[in-house]
């Protein structure tokens, strides 16, 4: 009869090696939608609006 006894060693370390890789899956795609998140936030959210640049000299510097 299969499976009356304790698993052995070996068995144990593929069984760890699997919850192992597993978690690093887990992970790996927690990360990839986490950055997909980040990139719809930022795609979402409306441009700052800039100054706008001019030639002149700030009021403060007087041209030499």
């Amino acid at each position: 009869m299969a499976g009356r006894g304790n698993p052995s060693f070996l068995k144990n370390q593929k069984a760890k090696k699997r919850v192992e890789r597993a978690n690093e899956k887990r992970a790996a795609r927690q990360a990839r939608q986490a950055e997909k998140a980040a990139a719809r936030a930022a795609a979402a959210r409306p441009p700052e609006p800039q100054a706008p640049e001019d030639d002149a000299a700030p009021p403060d510097k007087a041209p030499e």
